[in-house]
């Protein structure tokens, strides 16, 4: 088999690796340990012809490797590829790694509240998208490009911050909550737009055997939205838990 007959495809070194791998392994990958750096040869899995080079990139640089065909396809995410502006091919579209991307801030904090400061910064790691964002709604931030914004508002760097919501868990235990859902982040399989056709034969089995073995999607990921204190129960307030109605209730004895 000649080299022209190999597909390279790039895997992003993320949370969700090991989810990517299961999922090519049930479409006949088996796809090795991608600890180890290097290109990992994979002998035609979907018996079409290819055979493949896996091997293992930086989240936010495989668009960039895939758009100037150094690889052929790889997974990445729908933030990323805004961030990049990889232009590439997008034919399928994983049922994991779908997470909310949210405005976030500490809790007592609106867009009322930030608006009216002087001055506002906003952490992320997607400066890109913050400041899409913040131009829609008519508002002057400085956008501080970090990787780990929980750690610059924390810190006092930051008044907010605009990321992926992987886990609440950290968001609730330094007291942060979601004013906005600003979209979602998928993983997609990306592929160069310049492929020939007997490629692009491949990639169609390749799309044709992912949806075929698709895993089930995971339950979404909870929002920590602030919850204003007017919407919750008062202290002279019973709720009703067959009708959901109200009834005042004295708490004189």
């Amino acid at each position: 088999m000649n080299r022209g007959e190999r597909l390279r495809l790039a895997f992003p070194m993320c949370e969700q690796l090991e989810q990517i791998s299961d999922h090519f392994r049930a479409c006949g990958f088996e796809v090795p340990d991608l600890e180890m750096p290097g290109l990992h040869q994979v002998e035609d899995p979907l018996e079409c012809g290819y055979s493949f080079e896996v091997f293992r990139l930086d989240p936010a640089d495989v668009g960039t490797y895939v758009e100037h065909a150094i690889s052929h396809l790889g997974v990445m995410s729908t933030e990323l590829l805004r961030e990049s502006q990889s232009e590439v091919w997008r034919p399928y579209t994983f049922p994991f790694g779908q997470y909310p991307m949210v405005f976030a801030a500490p809790r007592g904090e609106s867009f009322a509240s930030l608006s009216s400061r002087p001055h506002v910064s906003v952490a992320t790691p997607y400066p890109r998208l913050a400041r899409q964002v913040f131009a829609q709604r008519g508002m002057t931030v400085e956008v501080v490009d970090v990787s780990n914004s929980y750690t610059a508002c924390l810190l006092g760097l930051a008044d907010a911050f605009v990321d992926r919501l992987v886990d609440p868990a950290p968001m609730l235990e330094h007291d942060f909550r979601v004013l906005e859902v600003l979209e979602q982040s998928r993983l997609k399989l990306v592929v160069n737009r310049a492929l020939g056709s007997r490629r692009r034969i491949a990639i169609q089995a390749l799309v044709k055997c992912l949806e075929d073995n698709q895993p089930e999607a995971p339950d979404p990921v909870e929002i920590p939205f602030e919850v204003k204190d007017e919407f919750a129960p008062g202290p002279y307030l019973e709720w009703d838990n067959g009708s959901g109605v109200g009834n005042a209730k004295s708490d004189v004895g």
